[in-house]
């Protein structure tokens, strides 16, 4: 038999186990390496707690928490802040995402549970009875089951943040529409970053090196770099895959879930803002990001323009009537910042260098 494990700690000779209602007021995904540290030593500040502080107190009738899921573990913390930046009061709650699931998990997909448990049993007594060969459609009611896995889906689309309404609207036609779904406006959210172009300069030949070439770059100034904008964004809208057209790369972001569910899409591109060609990271947002969100959704795109989907773009060469050019979204040699639109908008056009370290 297979052993279930279990990840807590037991009190020695405890005295009793009573207990007082906790309510989760949010659920919030960290990091593997935060939640780590805050297990270690709990009693220290971190920027979700903060952000939620105001949701955390006590009442006559139960404590007001948060619960912080390790992004990819399976446990989790219960938190109650009592309005500080750090844990006053705390719990470590074992396979806590198992208890998130089972939070998420609609009456029709237990239903569903039920109905193959069920039919497991029946197949497992005929079984022993010398019956070997079963017939699916004798043991289940197939439309029955296609009415759970429709209400499941309905309901499982209701508890999302970014969908204002969905039901089932199944008359028994074939082919006709059996789903409703109206979802929530998006806003947008944009991100600009100083770009790095360079222009590749044609090979030459030393004479004092036989048989010797040296290729090298040189990096274009802001206003030689505006004369590329057409090119760069076709460079761009090229490099985008498929499987980016409706959410850009938060299309590979799924496992990001401290804001997945809060960011629909990512798009990078450039725009002419003043004298200078510009990065941007357009995000479109469902309902609003707290600090924490949005602090998170800072360091990824940090990361999206350093390592991620700007490492990748960096390489691909840009073909031009002057020569080869390279685009960077991030440059290690200067100053470097994320600046939201109405922060660029706001601040007098000047030299990239001048732009103070942000991320």
């Amino acid at each position: 038999m297979n052993k279930y494990f279990i990840s807590g700690k037991l009190m020695h000779k405890a005295s009793d186990h009573n207990t007082k209602r906790c309510e989760v007021e949010k659920w919030v995904f960290l990091p593997h390496s935060d939640f780590e540290r805050l297990k270690i030593n709990p009693y220290q500040e971190h920027e979700a707690i903060t952000a939620a502080k105001d949701l955390m107190y006590e009442d006559k009738n139960a404590y007001h928490c948060i619960m912080l899921l390790d992004e990819h573990g399976d446990d989790g913390l219960l938190i109650e802040a009592e309005g500080f930046d750090y844990p006053r009061l705390s719990m470590f709650v074992p396979d806590a995402a198992l208890i998130y699931e089972r939070y998420k998990t609609s009456e029709a997909e237990l239903k569903l549970h039920d109905m193959i448990k069920g039919t497991s049993d029946k197949i497992a007594e005929f079984a022993h009875t010398g019956k070997t060969d079963f017939t699916s459609a004798d043991m289940i009611d197939m439309d029955e089951v296609e009415s759970l896995v429709k209400n499941a889906i309905v309901q499982q689309l209701s508890q999302r943040d970014d969908i204002i309404m969905a039901k089932n609207t199944d008359i028994g036609v074939d082919f006709q529409p059996d789903i409703h779904v109206e979802a929530e406006k998006l806003t947008e959210l944009k991100f600009y970053c100083p770009l790095k172009v360079q222009r590749e300069i044609n090979p030459s030949f030393d004479e004092d090196e036989e048989d010797e070439f040296f290729e090298d770059t040189e990096e274009l100034s802001d206003y030689e770099a505006l004369e590329y904008e057409s090119e760069i964004s076709s460079a761009i809208e090229a490099y985008q895959s498929d499987e980016e057209e409706n959410r850009g790369i938060m299309a590979y972001l799924g496992d990001r879930k401290r804001f997945a569910d809060k960011v629909y899409s990512i798009f990078p591109s450039v725009e002419k803002v003043g004298d200078r060609l510009m990065g941007v990271f357009t995000c479109q947002i469902c309902g609003e990001l707290d600090s924490y969100e949005f602090d998170e959704l800072l360091h990824e795109l940090s990361g999206q323009a350093s390592d991620g989907w700007g490492e990748g773009f960096e390489q691909h060469e840009i073909h031009t009537s002057e020569g080869d050019i390279y685009v960077s979204f991030y440059d290690t040699s200067g100053a470097w910042e994320l600046m939201t639109e109405e922060e660029i908008k706001g601040t007098p056009d000047s030299p990239t260098e001048d732009i103070g370290l942000r991320m």
